[in-house]
């Protein structure tokens, strides 16, 4: 793995909300969802949850394209603004893939686990429902664009899958 993708998915493994970016008959639509990165012959592969019938996961029914951003948080210096711009294909995962999702998410984000196993308020009682009716997303991105202003300004790499 060259050292720009292994920075790549450094940066990947420490962020945990994309910005997923689709689009449906009434227009354009964003929506933050947390994922997890995996590395698929040196592709970046980001997984998420999400239920069926929000908005984002019901328009990528017909091809799955969509956009998505990530990005560190800003402490108050454009010259540390890091971040990666993406686009690709969203498919929903077969249930024979379940396990292994859960083994990568569930390890990033073991309170969720908690609350989906041992909810302990009634807000919890449908957070957990929720949980348990999402559905289970791979994002491949077909073409990555980082932006590291630490490096230089506007410095970017991209990176075509």
């Amino acid at each position: 793995m060259s050292s720009q993708l292994s920075r790549l998915h450094n940066f990947l493994q420490s962020e945990s909300v994309l910005s997923l970016a689709t689009a449906d008959k009434d227009g354009p639509w964003s929506a933050p969802v947390l994922y997890v990165a995996d590395l698929q012959d040196d592709q970046p592969i980001l997984y998420f949850l999400s239920s069926v019938t929000s908005r984002h996961s019901k328009s990528l029914a017909d091809k799955g394209l969509a956009a998505g951003s990530i990005y560190a948080a800003y402490q108050d210096d454009w010259q540390l603004i890091k971040g990666v711009q993406m686009q690709g294909l969203i498919t929903r995962l077969a249930d024979s893939e379940r396990a292994q999702f859960e083994m990568l998410y569930f390890s990033r984000f073991p309170e969720i686990r908690k609350i989906i196993d041992n909810p302990s308020s009634e807000q919890e009682i449908k957070i957990a429902g929720a949980f348990k009716g999402s559905a289970y997303y791979r994002f491949s991105p077909a073409y990555i664009r980082t932006t590291d202003n630490s490096d230089s300004f506007a410095n970017r790499q991209e990176w075509h899958f």
